[in-house]
C-alpha cells in the first residue's frame, strides 16, 4: 500500500505536459458556447522559474508518505517548500483572461460596490473600486507581467476582493484555496493584567501554562507585536472594524470555529503566504523563531511539478459543499437546555451578585429553525421560573444564518413590538429579466392554497425577485412590478424599492418548521425580560444575521451592548463589526437563477441578458458568493446608505485577561458585574 501511494505520487503527466506546449492554447473544460472572449498573449503557458527544484514533487512525496503512516491526520510540509511549489506553476494565459472576464457578470450583482469605490468618510477602510481594479489585473496580465498561475491568482484575489473586508463578498482562486492552507503552530491572545490597562500579546500556550509568568510578545518579525497583527488581517478579513477583525486573530473561548485565531489559521488571509518562519521577541529581549507550515489539503496523487500541479487543481470541477460546522459546548459550563447541536445554550450564572442573571449563547443562526425556537422558549420559560430576572445574549463568534431567526429572537424578547428591518437589492439587466420570469411564472400562484406539485413555482414566489415577495414600508403587498422593480438611484446605482419580509405570509416560512413569535398564533406573547435587564455581549465577529438581531434588539428594543476587546487603542469599539448585508448570494445560486429564468422565458432580451453566466469562475474556485441586498436601517431610509457603512459603538468596553481564557463564564461575569452591578467600563458604561 505505501508503495503504491508512493508511485502514484510521482507519476509524470506527460500526456498533460504537451497539451501545454507554447503556442497551442488549450481550451478549458466546462462551458464552450457563447464564453466571454478572454484576451491571450502568444503563447497560452508561461512557465515559472524554479527556486527549488522539484518543490512540488516533494510536497507531494511527503504527503503521500503521511497519508500512509496517519491515514487521519491532515499531511503538513514547511510552508517555504509549499510556497516554491506554488511558484512552479506555470500561467495559463488563456484561462487566466477567460476567468476574470467571466467573473464581470457575477461582480455586478453586489450590492455596494458604489459605496466600496467611494466610502463615507470614518468608515475603517479605503475605498477601492472592484471593476476598475479588475481591469487593473487583466492589464497586468495582457502584458505578461505575471510569472506563475500563484503570481496571477494571488494578484487577483488581494486586488479584487480582499480589500473589500466583506463576509459576503468572497472569490477563493482555486491554485491558491485547493491544495495548501497556512497555518502557525502558536496560538496568540490578547489580555488585560488587570481588566482596565490595555491588553499586551502574549502566547497562548504560556498563558495556560502560567499566567503569572507569561511573557509579552512585543514584536513579531521585527514589528511591533499588535501592529504586525493588525496589518496582517487587514489585508482580508470578513469584518468592516478594525478593532473586530484585530480580535479575530486571537484564540478565545466563544471562537471555538476559528481554532486557535487567524494568527495560526483560518479566515480570508488562510490562503496568503505569511512567509518561511516566525520570530517572536518577548518583552524581556528573548527570541522564538518557528517554522511556518502548510496543511496539505488536496489531494496530491500525480502531481510531480507545477504543470501536473495545474492539471490537479486548476481544471474546472464542481466546487465541494463545505463541511457542515460543529459547535462544541464541552469546554463551557453545563447548560441548563440546550439545541442537539450545541448552536443556542443557556445557562445560569451562580454567586454573589449572579444569581438572578441567566446567559443565552447564540453561536450562529443557522441551524434548525424549530428547535431554535423551541429550545430558546423553554429556557426562558425555565429561567423565569428558576427567578432568573436579568438576561445576557451571547453573541460572541456569531456569524450569521438564517435571517428569519433574527427576528425570531428579537420577537421573543420584544413580541409586542413590531420590527423595522427593511432590505433593498441591487439591480442589472440580469437581475431585471429573472424578476420579470418570475413575477410573470407566479401570477396565479395562491400562497394559502398550493400543492407539492406547485414547488417550482413556490420556490419563484419566495424569491426577492418577484414582486409579490415581501411588503412594502407601510407593511402592504406591492401593487404592481413596478411599484419594487421601478429604479430607485444612490450614487449611481439602480436598486429595488426599499423591502421588508412578510411573515404572514404562509409560505415566508416554508418548510422551516415555525411560525415566527409575533405573528399568526403567536402573536400574543408576553415580554420576558425589562430592556434595561437585557446585555448583549459581542466580541465584534458579529455578522449578518447576527448583525439584524443585534440592531432591532438595540435600536427598537432598548437593550445595551457590552465588547470585549480591539485593539490596544484608549477608545470605544463597535460590537457589530462584521457584514451587515442582507443577502449573500453564490455564484452558483445566480446561475441557477438565470439558467431557470432562461428556460421559463421565449422573450430574446432577457434571454440574451442571462447567457452570461457561466460555470466557469464557480469550477475555479472554491468560494464565490456577493452581497445582493442592502439591509437599510430606519434612519437610513431617506439617504439610502447601507447599514454596512453606519457606526454603532458599544455602550461599554471591556478587555480579556488571564482567567478568561480558560473560563467563559468569567467574561460572563465581567458583563454582568458591567451591565447590573455598576462594575466600570474600559470605556463607556452601563448605569
Amino acid at each position: 500500500m505505501r508503495n503504491n501511494v508512493l508511485a502514484a505520487a510521482l507519476l509524470v503527466g506527460a500526456a498533460s505536459l504537451s497539451a501545454a506546449a507554447p503556442g497551442y492554447p488549450t481550451r478549458p473544460e466546462g462551458d464552450q458556447a457563447g464564453a466571454p472572449a478572454a484576451t491571450t498573449a502568444s503563447s497560452n503557458t508561461i512557465v515559472a522559474t524554479r527556486t527549488v527544484a522539484h518543490a512540488c514533487a516533494e510536497v507531494s512525496a511527503s504527503w503521500a508518505a503521511q497519508i500512509v503512516a496517519s491515514p487521519k491526520a491532515t499531511p503538513t510540509v514547511g510552508a517555504a517548500l509549499a510556497h516554491e511549489c506554488l511558484k512552479s506553476v506555470p500561467l495559463h494565459a488563456w484561462e487566466a483572461g477567460k476567468l476574470i472576464d467571466s467573473l464581470v457578470p457575477y461582480l455586478e450583482w453586489q450590492s455596494d460596490a458604489a459605496y466600496k469605490k467611494d466610502p463615507p468618510e470614518g468608515y475603517h477602510h479605503p475605498g477601492f473600486d472592484i471593476f476598475a481594479n479588475l481591469a487593473k489585473v487583466k492589464d497586468s496580465l495582457n502584458a505578461r507581467k505575471y510569472k506563475s498561475e500563484y503570481a496571477f491568482q494571488t494578484d487577483l484575489y488581494e486586488t479584487v476582493f480582499a480589500p473589500g473586508q466583506d463576509g459576503h463578498y468572497l472569490f477563493y482562486p482555486d491554485a491558491l484555496a485547493r491544495a495548501f492552507k497556512w497555518r502557525r503552530d502558536h496560538s496568540l491572545v490578547s489580555i488585560s493584567e488587570d481588566g482596565k490597562s490595555l491588553p499586551v500579546i502574549k502566547l497562548y500556550e504560556d498563558v495556560t501554562k502560567d499566567p503569572k509568568t507569561a511573557r509579552a510578545v512585543v514584536k513579531i518579525n521585527g514589528i511591533d507585536a499588535s501592529k504586525y497583527v493588525e496589518n496582517t488581517v487587514s489585508r482580508a478579513s470578513v469584518g468592516h472594524d478594525r478593532d473586530a477583525a484585530y480580535n479575530t486573530m486571537f484564540y478565545s473561548k466563544a471562537g471555538g470555529a476559528r481554532g486557535g485565531g487567524y494568527f495560526s489559521g483560518g479566515g480570508r488571509i488562510d490562503i496568503i503566504y505569511q512567509g518561511p518562519t516566525t520570530t517572536f521577541t518577548f518583552a524581556d529581549g528573548d527570541e522564538l523563531t518557528v517554522e511556518n507550515k502548510a496543511k496539505v489539503i488536496g489531494n496530491m496523487t500525480g502531481v510531480v511539478d507545477g504543470e501536473s500541479f495545474y492539471s490537479v487543481f486548476c481544471k474546472p470541477q464542481k466546487p465541494r459543499r463545505p463541511a457542515k460546522k460543529s459547535y462544541s459546548l464541552v469546554e463551557y459550563p453545563k447548560p441548563i437546555v440546550s439545541t442537539s447541536d450545541g448552536v443556542l445554550s443557556g445557562h445560569y450564572l451562580g454567586g454573589d451578585g449572579f444569581d438572578e442573571v441567566a446567559v443565552l449563547v447564540v453561536k450562529s443562526f443557522k441551524t434548525d429553525m424549530a428547535g431554535f425556537q423551541a429550545v430558546m422558549q423553554d429556557f426562558i420559560r425555565l429561567a423565569k421560573a428558576d427567578g432568573k430576572t436579568r438576561l445576557i445574549v451571547d453573541l460572541q463568534a456569531n456569524g450569521g444564518g438564517y435571517d428569519v431567526l433574527s427576528v425570531e429572537i428579537f420577537r421573543q424578547l420584544f413580541p409586542q413590538i413590531q420590527e423595522k428591518k427593511y432590505y433593498r437589492c441591487k439591480q442589472n439587466t440580469g437581475v431585471k429579466g429573472i424578476a420579470r420570469v418570475y413575477s410573470d411564472a407566479t401570477e396565479d400562484f395562491d400562497p394559502g392554497n398550493f400543492d407539492e406539485e406547485e414547488d417550482p413555482v413556490r420556490y419563484m414566489y419566495l424569491s426577492r425577485m418577484n414582486y409579490r415577495s415581501g411588503l412594502n414600508l407601510t407593511m402592504d403587498k406591492f401593487a404592481t412590478f413596478e411599484d419594487k422593480f421601478a429604479p430607485h438611484i444612490h450614487r449611481g446605482s439602480e436598486y429595488t424599492a426599499l423591502v421588508r419580509d412578510d411573515y404572514n405570509d404562509p409560505v415566508s416560512t416554508w418548510n422551516s418548521g415555525i411560525e415566527v413569535t409575533g405573528y399568526g398564533s403567536r402573536s400574543n406573547m408576553t415580554q420576558p425580560f425589562k430592556a434595561e435587564d437585557i446585555v448583549l455581549l459581542h466580541d465584534g465577529a458579529c455578522s449578518s444575521a447576527c448583525a439584524g438581531a443585534s440592531e432591532m434588539l438595540i435600536a427598537q428594543g432598548g437593550v445595551k451592548s457590552v465588547v470585549f476587546g480591539g485593539r490596544p487603542r484608549e477608545g470605544p469599539m463597535q460590537g457589530i463589526g462584521g457584514i451587515k448585508g442582507a443577502q449573500a448570494l453564490e455564484f452558483s445560486s445566480i446561475r441557477w437563477h438565470a439558467r431557470n429564468a432562461a428556460r421559463r422565458t421565449d422573450d430574446s432580451e432577457i434571454r440574451y441578458a442571462l447567457q452570461d453566466y457561466w460555470n466557469y469562475p464557480i469550477w475555479r474556485s472554491t468560494v464565490a458568493v456577493v452581497n445582493s441586498c442592502d439591509w437599510i436601517l430606519p434612519g437610513n431610509v431617506n439617504d439610502g446608505l447601507p447599514a454596512q457603512y453606519v457606526t454603532r459603538h458599544a455602550d461599554c468596553r471591556l478587555y480579556w485577561t488571564a482567567p478568561m481564557i480558560s473560563d467563559v463564564a468569567e467574561v460572563w461575569k465581567a458583563a454582568a458585574n458591567a451591565a447590573f452591578n455598576g462594575a466600570s467600563c474600559a470605556h463607556g458604561g452601563l448605569q
